[in-house]
This record gives C-alpha cells, structure tokens and sequence, in this order.
C-alpha cells in the first residue's frame, strides 16, 4: 500500500517514478516510447528460396534432371489430356507452348550427350561379352567340362563383332515401332529356345547355343521398355509351363 504524505519531500521518489512510468522527463516535457524493431524478412529462416551462385533464385524443383521432369510429366497423363483436347478443337496455344518446351527438352536430352553412337554401341558390347563369357564358363562347369581361361577369352574374341553390328544396328533403329516389334520378337524367340535346349536338347546342344541365346535375351529385354518386357516374360514362361515340343510317353 503506498501512503502519500502531507510533506512534499518525502513524496519525491513516488513522483518520479510515476514520471518515469508516464515517459516524462524531470522538465515536464513527454518523450515518445522506444519503438519496436519487426524483424525483416531477411532474418526469418525460409522466407524465400535460396540464392544460387549467379544471384537467381534456386527453388528445389530445380534439382530435378530435365529427363526426370519430362518422365513425371508424361507418366502424370497431362499430356494425353491435352491432346485430347487439342483434337476436340479445345486446345488453346499454351497447351501448344507446353508441347513444344516437352519436345525441346526432350530434343535437348537426347542431344546432350558427346558419346558418338560407334563408342555407346562399344560400351554394351564390352558388357555382352563379358555376361556371354560368364555364362559360357557356368555352363560349362554345369556339366563337369574342364575349360580354360585361354578359351573363354578366344569364343569371347570371336562373339564380339557380330554382337557389336547388333547392338550398333538395333541402338541406331531402337525408337521405330517395327524395331521395337523386332526386339520382342527376337526376344521372345531367344527365351523360348533357351528353355526347349534345357528341356530337351542333349549336353552338346545346350553347351553351344545356350550362351549366345541368354545373352541375346538379356539385351533386348534391356533394351524394351517396360510393357514389351513384361509381355516377353509372359511368353517365355507360358512356352516353360505348356512345353508344346514334350513327347508323350
């Protein structure tokens, strides 16, 4: 409880506390309240994107490869939407504009890499070669023939240039739709050879052909897309399970 006293005197520290309360000076005269800073949008964390190097703003969308970006795209079905609109005379130019960026990426990333096609088509028949070897030493082993490394490398030496003209031919044509029709094709027939060797053709048969034919089978199911591929392997396994070539004992 605070008394106030008939002496003035002893009320001089209540005063000028109360003075100080109200921000008035010892003068009489008032002065303004300290005034609040706001903290600016520069302080706050995450108030924009990021700064790259060249001063631009980096969102991090821009961390996705444009191949990336051009997959989600499609696989969204934007653009079949748009087309369908396009044919029903509904399309308007930024739908337009947008197929035209998606083929330029796409333009852009088939174009963006150095590699002649002679090197990309050396680099898978190295891999082929080295998968056609493999499986022409496990074969072998399978059935208790000694084979040495001297021979492997020379069916590996004499293999390479025929699977170098194939994947030359087929990576210079694996865009074309009767290309692709002729990869399953191939496909299907490679795998569905392989499993009649192992069903019914004699040890000599198998040694033979089965290295080429599994490598051949590896590689255009490499090389297919997912739908061909899957159609492939429920051709192959159907010819396994119904065994047309069996003979009735």
């Amino acid at each position: 409880m605070v008394t106030i006293s008939e002496d003035e005197s002893d009320n001089v520290p209540l005063i000028d506390s109360l003075k100080e309360l109200t921000n008035e000076t010892p003068n009489g005269s008032a002065t303004s309240a300290p005034k609040l800073e706001h903290p600016s949008t520069s302080n706050i964390v995450g108030a924009g994107p990021k700064l790259g190097s060249d001063g631009k703003p980096h969102y991090l969308i821009d961390d996705i490869p444009d191949n990336e970006k051009l997959r989600l795209i499609r696989e969204s079905g934007i653009m079949k939407k748009y087309s369908k609109n396009k044919d029903n005379g509904t399309g308007s130019d930024i739908e337009e504009d947008m197929e035209d960026n998606l083929q330029a990426m796409q333009d852009e990333y088939d174009h963006s890499s150095d590699i002649p096609q002679w090197m990309d088509a050396l680099i898978y028949t190295v891999a082929l070669v080295a998968i056609y070897g493999l499986f022409e030493a496990l074969v072998n082993q399978q059935y208790g023939v000694e084979i040495t490394i001297k021979e492997v490398l020379q069916r590996m030496g004499k293999i390479a240039p025929a699977l170098y003209l194939i994947v030359y031919v087929t990576f210079a044509f694996r865009k074309s739709r009767i290309a692709n029709l002729l990869m399953l094709l191939a496909a299907c027939v490679s795998g569905c050879y392989f499993i009649h060797l192992n069903l019914h053709s004699p040890r000599l048969g198998i040694m033979r052909r089965a290295p080429g034919l599994v490598t051949l089978w590896m590689y255009f199911t490499f090389l297919m897309d997912v739908r061909p591929a899957m159609v492939n392997a429920l051709v192959v396994g159907l010819f396994w399970l119904i065994d047309p070539f069996k003979q009735d004992i």
